[in-house]
């Protein structure tokens, strides 16, 4: 192994300039030799030069304290930095939001089928996968769905659904007849359609009662298949007007369903308060209003206690 050359005279002074005779380190002792001792120069003067030369070399060593940082080696500004960077991920995330919301929105948008142009099986199936569009927003189908008829030859659309939302007869009425209306409006506006039929199941367990989805849809509902509503939507143009006429004809509701829908409606309304008005009620409202006002004195006016008592008023017992 190859020795390093020995150090000079002027190597070695240099080495051990800053060390005082009990081996500490003194920044100011290689400039106090350097300078020499000058006597000329006043005590004072030497003294703030020590002072000047300190400071430097503290700035100097506090420059060394982070020496993979360039612009702040002492880590003074790692709050700014925080606080920066926090802002950074905060803006980031919500462009990423709206982002994904505007590319959701139009690829929604292109997606959806518009049926007032083509109405083929492909378009209707298209239609039901993806929802149509209905005021200002879309409108869902169930996923259990099948197209028994799309062509603009016969001008009729045809599609059968199973509802496994709805937890009763009112809200798969209400469910239903908000689907049939979106899709037979989007139909309808197509000249060569006519007719849109839109036939809606439900899954019964062996009571009778709806089975629907459970924990989010994780649960698929199961049960068996029973027919419960047709909605069938027709346009038709009459030959003395430019009036285009849509009737809507629902299919199966019976007595028995009909009874069910208005219990369940029934139901809701019987939380609220009786709003049936007696007539008893309405003599007790108007003596009471007569007693009001035969009790008003001068005070009304003036203000201060009231003159009048209930009893001043009230009709005496006959002896």
């Amino acid at each position: 192994m190859a020795k390093n050359a020995p150090l000079t005279e002027d190597e070695a002074q240099e080495l051990f300039s800053e060390l005082d005779d009990s081996g500490v380190i003194d920044p100011l002792l290689a400039h106090r030799r350097v300078r020499g001792g000058d006597a000329a120069k006043a005590d004072d003067e030497a003294r703030r030069e020590d002072v000047q030369v300190g400071l430097n070399l503290r700035r100097a060593r506090r420059a060394k304290v982070d020496p993979l940082s360039e612009q702040d080696p002492s880590g003074s500004k790692a709050g700014e930095a925080i606080s920066r960077t926090a802002i950074l991920c905060i803006v980031g995330v919500l462009l990423f939001v709206v982002g994904m919301q505007i590319v959701y929105g139009v690829s929604r948008r292109l997606n959806t089928a518009n049926l007032s142009e083509c109405a083929d099986y492909e378009t209707v199936t298209n239609a039901m996968q993806s929802g149509v569009e209905w005021g200002n927003g879309f409108t869902q189908f169930p996923e259990q769905f099948t197209v028994d008829e799309a062509d603009e030859r016969t001008g009729v659309v045809e599609v059968s659904v199973v509802d496994t939302q709805s937890k009763n007869e009112l809200e798969l009425l209400s469910n239903s007849q908000i689907q049939a209306s979106a899709l037979s409006t989007n139909a309808l506006l197509n000249e060569k359609i006519n007719r849109v039929v839109y036939k809606v199941y439900a899954l019964t367990d062996d009571k009778g009662n709806f089975a629907h989805d459970q924990l989010f849809g994780f649960v698929p509902a199961t049960g068996t298949r029973r027919a419960m509503l047709t909605f069938v939507w027709t346009k038709e143009k009459s030959a003395n007007t430019t009036y285009i006429d849509w009737n809507l004809k629902i299919i199966g509701m019976n007595d028995k369903l009909t009874d069910k829908i208005q219990t369940q409606v029934n139901s809701v309304s019987s939380l609220t308060d009786d709003t049936q008005v007696k007539q008893s009620q309405i003599d007790e409202e108007a003596v009471e209003r007569q007693m009001e006002h035969m009790l008003h004195g001068r005070e009304i006016f003036r203000g201060g206690a009231a003159k009048k008592k209930p009893s001043d008023v009230l009709p005496q017992p006959s002896e």
